[in-house]
C-alpha cells in the first residue's frame, strides 16, 4: 500500500530538503520507492508552443519526454487533479511506497509542516499536521514540542518520523 505524506510551509523554510533527507533515509534503511509531486506556483512548466503543450492540448492523457541526456519528463493531460496524479502513481508501471507531496495545502493526508520560527505556525496549522520540521532544526538548541506537535530533524530522529507517520 502506497503512503502518501504532504509537506507544507512558506518558501525558504526546508520542505525540499526535508523531502530530500526522507528519500535517502527511506531508501538507504528500507529500501522504498518514493514518488514526489511538487507544487510551483512560480513558473510556468510547460509552454506554449513546445510539442509537449501541443501533445497536451490535442487531447493525449499524457506525454513522456525524454531527452539525450536520459532525462525523462511525465505530462499528464491539463485537467488533472493533484487527487488523480496521486491515484496514478500508486497504480502506474512503477512501484511507489511512498509519495510526499510538497506545496498542496489543502490535502487530507498526514502532513508535515516546514517553518523558520514559530510565527509561521499557527497560519498554517490544520488538523492533518502530524509534526513540525524545515529549518526550525537548524537552531542550535530547538525545542521538541510546539503546541503538542514534535518537532523533528529527520537526519537526527528518523526513527521518531517513522513512529509518528507509523511507517514499518
Amino acid at each position: 500500500m502506497t503512503s502518501v505524506i504532504s509537506v507544507i510551509g512558506y518558501s525558504g523554510t526546508g520542505k525540499t530538503h526535508f523531502i530530500l533527507n526522507a528519500i535517502k533515509l527511506l531508501k538507504k534503511i528500507l529500501n522504498k520507492e518514493v514518488s514526489v509531486i511538487k507544487f510551483i506556483h512560480e513558473h510556468q512548466i510547460d509552454k506554449e508552443g513546445k510539442d509537449s503543450y501541443k501533445y497536451s492540448e490535442a487531447g493525449a492523457s499524457y506525454s513522456v519526454l525524454k531527452n539525450i541526456d536520459n532525462e525523462t519528463t511525465i505530462f499528464l493531460k491539463k485537467d488533472a487533479d493533484i487527487k488523480s496524479i496521486i491515484e496514478w502513481l500508486k497504480n502506474g508501471p512503477y512501484k511507489t511506497d511512498f509519495i510526499f507531496t510538497e506545496g498542496f495545502r489543502k490535502l487530507n493526508y498526514p502532513t508535515v509542516l516546514c517553518i523558520k520560527n514559530f510565527d509561521d505556525v499557527e497560519s498554517q496549522l490544520t488538523k492533518n499536521v502530524k509534526m513540525i520540521s524545515g529549518s526550525i532544526c537548524l537552531m542550535k538548541d530547538y525545542q521538541k514540542y510546539y503546541l503538542d506537535l514534535p518537532i523533528i530533524n529527520i537526519e537526527k530522529d528518523f526513527k521518531r518520523f517513522l513512529e509518528i507517520f507509523n511507517i514499518k
